[in-house]
């Protein structure tokens, strides 16, 4: 803040010293400010050091009163080393000036609403100054910074509403059960296309984060896109973080599973027929209608996500899915030689972008080189822990196992397994779906394929 001066910025001592005033006339009343104010959202020193003196007092569970305030605050450091300052009769006055504790929430807002405007007033200056001395190729890094600062701001701020008493949540749940009674079918959220997983997950639920995990090969990727590609034919907005494919070669993939013209075929374009081009135009047609929002960039960090699924969301309020493939790709915000931190930290940041965007979040992760020591390969919940705190912040987790992945047999050709292992809000169970390998695309099995009656073995 070295461009700016301190003594303009906005500010009501008056605010600040009610405040604090109505403390000493209702000492109960602290709780109150303590959820709402820091320290740092007042602005004169003696001001802060009260403040501080009082929440000292109430970690003690000392009783609040302007003589324990006195003594409290004659032991603060800073007191020490401004010995101008005469708290006895600044204390007393407090007192006795202030009017009643009726306006005591207005005070405490006047003092949110003026702290919020100087943090606001230093984050832009410091912006400004970040432009100032950024030279012209590394203008998309800065204005990626301005965003997180931005960002973290309004959270910090929005952070502080502190508890909601019930009553005031109702009426939402209220709505949301009239929109469920009226909807035609028993989902809740979108369908991801496939009935036995929507039969557990009663579709894809708002704020959730579902992570979808498996080993190199056995199609994590094609599963999100299966069911991006469900979405987009309920004319659902999607958008797709690809740190890993090209957005080109995702495209490709999309035109062989709407087509469903062989994948090698689409790539080498010989051999087509006139049907093939018939079926190539009608998926070229459902694409551009579609709202699907492709980011190939690679090894973004959390902020430069989140920033940039949050303008995609402002600029489609119905935006139904996010996609992420895949979180190891993801580069943390922090310099950190621990990696299972920065995973726990990507992980946090994810979680906290669904329930923010209140949108489904599929977060694709790979799993550890442990499951290929197994006799039996199929992904358990503790191959997922070493991948930080993914297990913790996951609303739902989804193991894609295909068995001929590592021995092929008659059986178990083109057979995928999807293992829903955890679910916070529901059933977990195991699904068998069917693999088309020539469009990397999973579906539906009917009901009365051989493979449904199969057994599935995820003992370890």
């Amino acid at each position: 803040m070295k461009n700016l001066d301190k003594n303009s910025l906005p500010s009501s001592i008056q605010a600040e010293k009610a405040a604090l005033g109505c403390l000493l006339l209702e000492p109960n009343l602290w709780d109150d400010l303590a959820t709402q104010i820091e320290e740092k959202d007042f602005t004169q020193t003696e001001n802060k050091i009260i403040y501080r003196a009082i929440k000292k007092l109430s970690d003690q569970g000392t009783q609040l009163d302007t003589l324990t305030l006195i003594e409290a605050v004659s032991s603060d450091e800073e007191i020490k080393k401004n010995s101008n300052l005469n708290f006895s009769s600044y204390i007393k006055d407090l007192f006795e000036e202030t009017p009643g504790t009726s306006n005591f929430s207005n005070y405490v807002d006047i003092v949110k609403q003026t702290s919020s405007l100087r943090k606001l007033i230093e984050t832009a200056d410091e912006i400004s100054s970040t432009a100032f001395t950024t030279d012209s190729f590394s203008s998309d890094d800065a204005i990626t910074k301005a965003e997180d600062k931005i960002l973290k701001l309004r959270d910090s701020i929005e952070r502080k509403s502190g508890p909601q008493i019930a009553k005031d949540l109702v009426g939402p749940v209220y709505e949301n059960i009239d929109i469920n009674l009226k909807s035609s079918g028993p989902l809740v959220g979108h369908s991801t296309g496939f009935k036995y997983i929507d039969n557990l997950t009663m579709g894809l639920q708002k704020g959730d984060l579902f992570i979808i995990a498996g080993r190199p090969g056995m199609g994590k990727t094609a599963f999100a896109m299966s069911i991006a590609c469900n979405l987009l034919i309920d004319e659902v907005p999607v958008l797709l973080f690809s740190m890993e494919m090209s957005s080109r070669s995702i495209m490709y993939r999309l035109f062989s599973s709407f087509s469903r013209v062989d994948f090698k075929r689409l790539q080498e374009a010989k051999n087509l027929s006139e049907e093939d081009f018939r079926d190539i135009d009608d998926a070229s047609t459902i694409l551009s209608k579609s709202k699907l929002f492709i980011d190939d960039t690679p090894g973004l960090s959390p902020s430069e996500l989140i920033s940039r699924a949050r303008k995609v969301k402002r600029e489609n309020p119905d935006l139904g899915l996010i996609i992420i493939d895949y979180l190891q790709l993801m580069n943390s915000d922090r310099n950190s030689e621990n990696r299972v931190t920065e995973m726990s930290e990507i992980s946090r940041s994810v979680k906290s972008l669904a329930r923010d965007l209140d949108i489904t979040v599929i977060a694709l992760s790979q799993l550890n080189r442990a499951v290929e020591n197994r006799n039996n390969k199929r992904p358990l919940m503790s191959d997922l822990r070493e991948s930080g705190a993914l297990e913790q912040d996951a609303d739902l987790v989804a193991f894609v196992y295909r068995d001929e992945y590592y021995n092929e047999t008659p059986e178990n050709k083109g057979l995928a397994e999807v293992n829903i292992a955890k679910h916070r809000n529901g059933k977990t169970g195991k699904v068998k779906l069917h693999f088309a390998s020539n469009i990397i695309k999973f579906e539906n099995l009917a009901d009365n394929d051989p493979a449904m009656s199969m057994p599935t073995n995820y003992e370890d």
